[in-house]
């Protein structure tokens, strides 16, 4: 088969690693077949790709639409490729360029939010991207040939807020990268925390500009929590950038709170980074209000580091028995857990046991085979 796949946003946020990750596992997995990764003008490639069977194919163009619409189709159909993989939501449909199979992967619903439950203070662009999602995730399911999603939430999510039929969907969960691991080596932390500037023991919560994270709920609850624990932590929030922060009010209610000495913004963070702030951290809390997987929480488990998270949508089913939950609408609760966390080292050593056994159940190796029985059998349909 000749296999293309959409990784222009590769290696950005959990998507983007959910790319990164299936595309070298299945070039390490598979020889038989040959790959086209198809990059837009902007895309970073963090690690060299090699594999011979391997092409890659960087089309010129940075806008987002043309790229998928009109350069990604024609490139595909240049190319021959078989089976065409859609890994961030959608697919080209709006014109008959390419002929070839069509997956989708559809990681979750959050489209169907008016953005005004989104962000906060949306751009016009922003904005010109929530239409676009409105119209295409649903239509991007329908034509497709197969669907893989990650989580069996977003499963039933898809089937009833996308028209997608049942049949049609696959749940391949995602999984973690070996470089998410324990280490034990003081030197390395201590360098990484005077790079960031923490000066203190620290928790860590990864952000976003979309409201669902949580991260203004989170703030508030982190002052209470450091008044109780009479101002000994610091709170270190990972990827989000300073154009994203301009959408919401996370500065706003630092500043209102006098945080400033306590919060640690370190915008976006290169993986070697991210392992050893998740090595150095106290425990991880993610209260997010609607996740489709949640693979932050998995690599905190990588990390032995335990972790609070949602009681709610995908997490419980990604994290199971292995995290302390919480009701992501409730600052007490929120509250409770932290102190709770806090103050035994037990619980966080039992926690961070469970998290290593749970991560064992996912692998990037087996959603890289799972994938590619799915592009087998879109193309076997049609043979």
């Amino acid at each position: 088969m000749r296999i293309g796949i959409d990784a222009r946003i590769m290696y950005r946020r959990g998507v983007g690693r959910y790319i990164a990750n299936l595309v070298h596992h299945l070039l390490a997995e598979d020889r038989e077949n040959h790959y086209f990764i198809y990059l837009d003008r902007n895309t970073v490639l963090a690690d060299f790709i090699t594999a011979k069977n391997c092409v890659l194919r960087r089309l010129n163009t940075s806008n987002a639409f043309l790229y998928e619409q009109f350069h990604l189709p024609l490139a595909a159909a240049k190319d021959k490729i078989d089976v065409l993989h859609g890994t961030d939501n959608t697919i080209p449909y709006m014109m008959p360029l390419f002929r070839g199979k069509k997956v989708v992967t559809i990681h979750d619903t959050m489209f169907i939010r008016p953005i005004s439950k989104a962000i906060l203070k949306p751009t016009v662009k922003q904005r010109l991207v929530d239409i676009y999602n409105k119209i295409s995730i649903p239509l991007s399911g329908k034509t497709a040939d197969k669907v893989i999603t990650v989580s069996d939430y977003s499963k039933n999510d898809i089937i009833k807020y996308a028209g997608v039929k049942g049949e049609k969907i696959s749940v391949i969960k995602e999984g973690v990268d070996k470089k998410y691991r324990v280490i034990n080596d003081k030197a390395k932390g201590d360098r990484v925390k005077a790079k960031y500037k923490i000066t203190k023991p620290y928790i860590m919560i990864s952000a976003a500009a979309d409201l669902r994270k949580n991260t203004e709920r989170a703030l508030q609850v982190f002052n209470i929590f450091n008044n109780i624990t009479d101002y000994k932590y610091q709170l270190v929030i990972t990827s989000i950038g300073k154009k994203e922060l301009l959408t919401t009010n996370i500065e706003k209610i630092i500043k209102e709170k006098s945080l400033e000495k306590y919060v640690i913004i370190t915008e976006y963070v290169g993986d070697d980074d991210m392992v050893l702030l998740y090595n150095n951290a106290l425990f991880f809390f993610f209260p997010s209000m609607w996740e489709g997987f949640g693979l932050q929480v998995l690599e905190a488990f990588s990390c032995g580091l335990p972790v609070i998270t949602s009681d709610n949508t995908s997490l419980k089913e990604v994290a199971g028995n292995a995290a302390m939950f919480i009701d992501p609408f409730s600052e007490e609760d929120m509250v409770r857990a932290m102190t709770e966390l806090e103050k035994s080292e037990a619980k966080r050593k039992a926690l961070a046991e469970l998290g290593f056994e749970r991560v064992k159940s996912f692998s990037w190796k087996e959603t890289a085979q799972e994938t590619l029985k799915i592009y087998k059998a879109a193309v076997d349909n049609e043979r």
